[in-house]
């Protein structure tokens, strides 16, 4: 593979609120500005609406923004020892395949990376001759519940994986998913299993690896799972192994957790020195 992989990342960019304050976000916008800082060629497909107000944090990423409806927009609340709490103010249409540039459909990576479902996983994986496809399994389990985002039950075979290389999912993105881990290991070759702060588990070929991480005082964490799968994603693409993407991932999530609304992400090349800190550990 080429130096610079070319990489598509696919999904909404979104209005995060604090308090009267909108910043861009979204599993894709993270994604695509963690590939451009690991030195990737980065096309971001997305839609967004007419409102859309941060044009300005996609800075040098190609894009293809498609404007319909209303931007989708998020209201993020922490609570100490519980998970995040969202809301949802708006939400913007899905993202088309047909809406990818033909000369971007033959890319290195294909980075799929949905907020509350705007991606249809198989119509994606018809429509473009990528090399390596990534997942961010978070966008396919949301779904909005009035004003509330929930979690749904995602009904993934195995056989509907196929074609997928890689798959990251969170400990909170389990909840009431029955045996939807086994199903991801199933079907996709390799599965990150992250757990925050506790580190990840790298599953590949029915062995299982425990990744540590490189310690940093957190200002914030939306995002840090976005960042490393994007850096673990890439670092596959290339060639490398589980344990050594994972590494990476780890690092650069490390990286995104030292600022709010991703404005550490500049410094995201400094993860290739953390990686080489983060070692295995034991169970």
């Amino acid at each position: 593979m080429r130096t610079n992989p070319r990489v598509v990342v696919v999904g909404h960019v979104t209005h995060d609120r604090y308090g009267d304050e909108i910043v861009a976000g979204g599993s894709a916008l993270y994604g695509a500005r963690t590939h451009h800082a690991l030195a990737a060629e980065v096309h971001l497909v997305s839609t967004v609406g007419a409102d859309f107000a941060c044009e300005g944090a996609l800075g040098p990423i190609g894009r293809t923004i498609n404007r319909a409806g209303a931007t989708t927009t998020f209201t993020n609340v922490y609570a100490p020892g519980r998970a995040r709490v969202q809301r949802l103010g708006a939400q913007a249409p899905a993202v088309d395949p047909s809406t990818c540039p033909p000369a971007w459909r033959d890319c290195d990576l294909l980075h799929l990376a949905p907020v509350i479902g705007e991606v249809d996983l198989a119509a994606w994986l018809a429509g473009t001759r990528a090399r390596f496809v990534g997942i961010g399994v978070q966008g396919w389990i949301k779904s909005a519940a009035g004003d509330a985002v929930v979690q749904r039950p995602w009904t993934i075979t195995p056989a509907g994986l196929a074609g997928v290389h890689a798959a990251c999912v969170g400990e909170e993105d389990l909840h009431d998913q029955g045996d939807l881990l086994d199903r991801l290991v199933a079907g996709v070759p390799v599965v990150a299993f992250t757990h925050g702060r506790n580190g990840c588990e790298v599953i590949c070929a029915g062995q299982s690896t425990r990744i540590g991480v490189y310690p940093v005082d957190e200002i914030d964490p939306t995002g840090a799972g976005d960042v490393f799968a994007a850096a673990f994603f890439l670092r596959l693409a290339q060639g490398a192994s589980a344990v050594d993407a994972a590494r990476l991932g780890a690092a650069a999530a490390s990286i995104a957790v030292e600022a709010r609304d991703a404005t550490s992400l500049g410094r995201l090349p400094e993860a290739w020195r953390r990686a080489d800190e983060i070692r295995l550990e034991s169970w």
